[in-house]
Order: structure tokens, then sequence, then C-alpha cells
């Protein structure tokens, strides 16, 4: 690729980190990127002819995510002054797409990480209940062996 607004990453490479300063959004020409939250939570992915990093810009906000190319990931880097310009020619209607599709990302995010975390909460309980499961087991055989002994006396 001999433009330089295209870029190219290796497998598990981080395009952004969450909480980096956009300085563009991301055309991706091939390959696929997933989208990580903050406590490592997959959130989601992009791939071929789809754009990301966007909302960022739009909004002129940090990264509320952290981008990985799952696989060999190619873009095209939209630079944030040439995105304005193309978000400042935008119909009304497409505006309103983008801020009423940035809101529901949002709150689906914070609805998977969300989830993800009484996963490994109840997951956690469940192990726990396994353990003392045998730990009252042994615990009852130990007190009827003793009954036994004691019977036998």
């Amino acid at each position: 690729m001999k433009n330089s607004n295209n870029k190219v990453w290796q497998p598990d490479s981080i395009i952004y980190h969450l909480g980096d300063e956009p300085s563009c959004a991301f055309l991706i020409i091939s390959g696929t990127v997933e989208f990580y939250s903050e406590n490592n939570v997959l959130l989601g992915s992009a791939s071929q002819t789809e754009v990301f990093g966007e909302i960022s810009c739009y909004l002129n906000k940090k990264h509320s995510v952290t981008a990985k190319a799952k696989t060999h990931l190619a873009a095209k880097l939209i630079p944030k002054a040439e995105f304005s310009k193309i978000i400042k020619n935008a119909h009304p209607v497409i505006m309103g797409m983008l801020r009423s599709t940035y809101h529901r990302l949002a709150d689906s995010n914070t609805q998977r990480e969300y989830s993800q975390e009484e996963i490994e909460k109840y997951t956690l309980m469940y192990k726990n209940s396994i353990e003392n499961k045998k730990e009252i087991k042994d615990k009852i055989d130990n007190i009827k062996q003793k009954l036994d002994t004691n019977m036998g006396q």
C-alpha cells in the first residue's frame, strides 16, 4: 500500500487504547478489528468496509474502548479534519442516526460488561460451592466416623 493514509497492523496489534485521544477514523480495507472494554471484555468487532473510531472523532472524546487487530488488518486513516468535513456535509437524518447509534452502542457496551461481570461472579460462586460441598461432606463424614467410633465403645 503506497498511500500514506493507509496503515497495516499484524494480529494482536493495538490500534488505539481506551482513553487515547482520537486523531482519525479508520475505514477497514481488509481484516478484522475487535473492541475491548476497560476490563478486557470483548464488546464487538468490525471488518471490511466498516468504519471505526468515528464516534470519538465526531464527539471529540477520548476512545471509550481499546481497538485490537484480530487478524492482519489494513485500513485507510481518515484524519479528524477530513472526517469533520464529511460530517458537516452529511444530511441531518444521517447525523441523527449517528447520534442514536452512538447512544445505543454505549448502552450496549455497558450492558455487555455488566453481564460479563455477573457471569464471572456466578461462576466463582458455583466453583466455591463445589469446593465447599466437598469440605462439608468431609466434615460430615468425619463427624459420622467419630460417632461410629464413640458408639462402638
